[in-house]
């Protein structure tokens, strides 16, 4: 079929054409005063992204897009308009109750039934910037579709906020549960590091060294006095005054009857005993050679305990991690504490929002136009419809067409054609009529 024969056949057609663009117009337009009118109402929600979550820490653009997706999610949830229904009250209105009842849904839940009608009639998206987000609602009044969606920020707010405490309070109950482990670690630790030294007899000096070392380092600054015989002039820095010293440290964690609290006495006994003999070399009361003698033999005290020094060295590294440990598990169950308590989110609402005045359903343009458009298509289907079920010769192109043979010549003359369809039929028609009337051979 060429184009000629199927404008020919709408043009034969048109008034089949005509009345079904006509009824799918006056349909739809009769549908459109008859629709109930359907509000929007929208406010938006901001989401502060440019300092790091409490919870989660700096993160990345991927988990950034990620977590917003699922707040996104979140808004038109039913947990969220779960929220709703019970702060309005509507699970037991009795109206909505014959609803339910009447909608044939039973043993359902009416809570999740009228949830879900919420969620049918709510939207959310990204506005203007990726940390923007717009909620929406739809409904028949004005009023109530304000209120709604408020309601709907209102409650997925209360839902974050609660997500976030309740998330907190996990994580304070695990990382204090934890804290709790170290805690005990570390006093094992030191426990175990303190018997070790009492077995030893090592005793610890504030910084980590032992009494024997800082005897031994006493003596060796002793020894290193530069000229014989110089008498070195403050007697509080001589190695008896420094061997009191260590004697009342060591009395502040031994008792008097300790074999080391005992050999420091005999020690300080011997020195001072030893103090008013003469030497070639005197040096704050005591000779040279007793200082050189006591060095050498501190330092084979010292060096006969370097192995139990090491094993108490790593012991004390060990105990300076497993405090570290607990120290930052510590500080971190405070601060989920500090955020379980408080009511800060990340969230906070943008604006007000609005209550509208237009109705945004129906589309009185839009559904009238898609109406003409779609009774054009109808026709024109219809007509081809009819037209197979009762085929007409209207040219010689249908003759053709339907014998299957050529059309040498035709007998008679033809009707003039003077209306606008037949204008434009044989503009197309590459075989129109010749300047004497008649027609060209097939």
């Amino acid at each position: 079929m060429s184009l000629v024969q199927f404008l020919r056949i709408l043009a034969a057609r048109k008034a089949i054409i005509l009345v079904t663009l006509l009824a799918c117009f006056f349909a739809a337009t009769v549908t459109v005063f008859l629709l109930p009118p359907r509000y929007e109402a929208h406010n938006r929600v901001r989401v502060d992204i440019t300092k790091p979550d409490p919870l989660t820490g700096q993160m990345s653009q991927q988990m950034m897009n990620a977590y917003l997706g699922t707040q996104m999610n979140l808004i038109t949830d039913v947990q969220t308009a779960g929220l709703v229904v019970d702060d309005l009250g509507w699970a037991v209105d009795p109206a909505n109750q014959a609803a339910f009842e009447a909608a044939g849904r039973p043993g359902g839940d009416i809570r999740d039934w009228l949830a879900q009608r919420i969620v049918d009639n709510t939207k959310a998206r990204f506005a203007d910037s990726p940390n923007i987000m717009e909620i929406s609602y739809r409904g028949t009044d004005p009023a109530q579709a304000q209120g709604l969606a408020q309601a709907i920020r209102e409650a997925f707010l209360k839902l974050n906020r609660e997500q976030r405490i309740t998330t907190a309070q996990r994580s304070f109950a695990m990382f204090q549960e934890q804290a709790q482990r170290a805690q005990a670690t570390l006093s094992t630790a030191e426990e175990q590091r303190t018997q070790f030294a009492k077995e030893n007899g090592i005793v610890y000096q504030p910084g980590a060294v032992d009494l024997e070392s800082a005897k031994l380092s006493a003596l060796s600054s002793a020894s290193t006095v530069p000229t014989p015989g110089q008498v070195v002039g403050a007697q509080g820095n001589s190695p008896v005054a420094m061997l009191k010293q260590q004697i009342a440290q060591a009395q502040e964690t031994l008792g008097p009857n300790h074999p080391t609290m005992q050999a420091l006495k005999r020690q300080l006994a011997a020195m001072e005993a030893q103090g008013g003999s003469r030497g070639s070399t005197v040096i704050g009361g005591t000779s040279r050679a007793e200082i050189e003698s006591a060095y050498q033999a501190q330092k084979a005290r010292v060096m006969a305990q370097a192995d139990k020094m090491d094993r108490l060295n790593q012991m004390e590294a060990d105990i300076a991690v497993k405090r570290d440990q607990y120290q930052k598990l510590a500080a971190k169950a405070a601060e989920m504490k500090s955020i379980a308590q408080a009511s800060d989110t990340n969230m906070e609402p943008l604006g007000n929002t609005n209550l509208p005045d237009e109705p945004v359903w129906p589309n009185k343009p839009m559904i009238i136009a898609a109406s003409i458009a779609l009774g054009l298509v109808l026709g024109v289907l219809l007509a081809l419809l009819v037209e197979l079920f009762a085929r007409r010769v209207r040219s010689e192109d249908d003759l053709e067409f339907a014998t299957g043979a050529p059309v040498l010549a035709v007998v008679g003359q033809p009707r003039p054609e003077t209306g606008l369809t037949s204008r434009i039929l044989r503009l197309i028609d590459r075989r129109g009529a010749r300047p004497d009337g008649s027609l060209a051979e097939a």
